[in-house]
């Protein structure tokens, strides 16, 4: 026999050996598919809470931007005073080189903080994603020698894939003049 008949019967012989039967195939694509359902299970969880980390993060930005804006206008202010149960808070805002009136009111029909603008209607401070559920202005007085405290309690809440999540906070504002008598 010569060279190349040996090596064509050779090669027969490793092709009858090679390849898969139909029940490997079977088994290794059921394998593959099951693992593919756990992997693409994983992927739809992780999704789901980075969108609700999203909106708790929105939620959580909207009520520290419009606390900030709060204790800007306090901060600047005179003259404090509460009223209606603490939910409406009322004081002088100095505002471009003289006095104004600032007033800043719990809304709860609405659920949410409001401002008064050009004395006349108030302004919703919060967008719709966040509700106010709870809110109180307590103005805290040491003594005629010593600067007031502004303290601000809230209790919001923001809605997502039809949960809802708290949020409570509390804040201490001191305003900048001491305006003694």
């Amino acid at each position: 026999m010569n060279f190349f008949s040996r090596l064509k019967i050779k090669n027969l012989k490793l092709n009858k050996s090679k390849g898969f039967t139909l029940i490997e195939v079977l088994v290794s694509v059921f394998i593959f598919m099951m693992v593919i359902v756990v992997v693409s299970q994983v992927y739809i969880a992780v999704l789901r809470t980075e969108r609700v980390a999203y909106a708790l993060l929105n939620g959580e930005n909207n009520i520290r931007n419009n606390l900030e804006i709060i204790a800007r206008s306090i901060r600047v202010g005179k003259d404090f005073t509460v009223f209606d149960d603490n939910t409406k808070i009322s004081f002088e805002y100095f505002s471009e080189g003289r006095w104004e009136k600032m007033e800043y009111r719990f809304n709860e029909n609405e659920k949410n903080l409001e401002k008064l603008v050009d004395e006349i209607y108030y302004l919703p401070l919060f967008g719709p994603q966040v509700n106010i559920n709870y809110s109180r202005f307590y103005v805290q007085d040491s003594g005629s020698s010593s600067q007031k405290t502004i303290i601000i309690v809230l209790e919001a809440s923001t809605e997502v894939n039809d949960q809802e999540y708290f949020f409570n906070v509390q804040t201490s504002i001191t305003p900048r003049s001491l305006m003694l008598e």
